[in-house]
């Protein structure tokens, strides 16, 4: 059984990286310089913006994957929430036994819960 013939390679362009082959910039490469002409804090609308006045045409989504991988873009990081305490309670909502027995003699107080809520609603009001 003969070998089947090796597929044909293709040739190594002289082109560098940055260049198109039609002797332009190309668009990755086009984003990149007008981020840098444009400053840190640039937004995919103002590159657009100035790639249309050169006649080049980007879309946003291009331009935000362009910026994000020059280090142009960071990731949104995850917010936390509230402090939380030793035992991982959030302290925001955090309630002891003490403020439910004060919650409970104070709607006792007022007649009922809606009368402690509506008084309470009025002391932020005041504070």
């Amino acid at each position: 059984m003969a070998k089947a013939p090796a597929a044909k390679r293709r040739k190594k362009t002289a082109h560098t990286k940055a260049s198109h082959p039609h002797g332009g910039v190309n668009k990755a490469q086009a984003i990149r310089d007008a981020a840098k002409k444009l400053g840190k804090k640039v937004r995919p609308k103002d590159i657009i913006a100035a790639l249309a006045a050169d006649g080049i045409t980007v879309s946003s989504p291009q331009v935000s994957s362009t910026l994000k991988a020059a280090g142009y873009r960071r990731t949104r990081r995850t917010g936390r929430t509230a402090a939380t305490g030793s035992h991982g309670h959030s302290k925001a909502t955090e309630v002891s036994l003490e403020h439910l027995l004060a919650a409970k003699a104070l709607a006792t107080k007022l007649g009922s819960v809606e009368a402690a809520k509506k008084a309470i609603d009025v002391l932020t009001k005041l504070a």
